[in-house]
């Protein structure tokens, strides 16, 4: 049998659903509790184990999960992941998209302040 390996540290009902969408894949996860690393109480979270072979299909599983999260919103993937340089002269907004000088840390439509 393949060893396990941490693929992540999660909330504990997150684990448990991605659990569940893995079973008909016959994808494995093991949830174990690690006191240096989990939390209890409130927000408790669970490292997550899983054969390395099996990871190609969790990513699936996951990015799946992730897009139904996104249907129905307006959500332009490229913007959300840029950056704000303030040496840069201008900057795009990561939550709207709307370019900007870099004299303003806040954006001037939406109001979302970058430094």
């Amino acid at each position: 049998m393949s060893e396990l390996v941490k693929i992540a540290i999660m909330n504990l009902d997150e684990a448990k659903s991605l659990q569940k969408k893995c079973e008909p894949k016959n994808v494995e996860l093991v949830l174990n509790h690690n006191e240096t690393t989990c939390t209890r109480g409130c927000s408790v979270t669970v490292e997550v184990h899983a054969k390395e072979a099996d990871i190609p299909v969790i990513q699936e599983i996951y990015s799946s999960m992730y897009e139904k999260l996104l249907e129905g919103h307006d959500v332009d993937l490229k913007v959300m992941h840029e950056v704000f340089d303030p040496a840069a002269s201008s900057a795009i907004c990561p939550a709207c998209g709307f370019e900007f000088d870099t004299k303003n840390h806040e954006c001037p439509d939406c109001g979302l302040v970058l430094a």
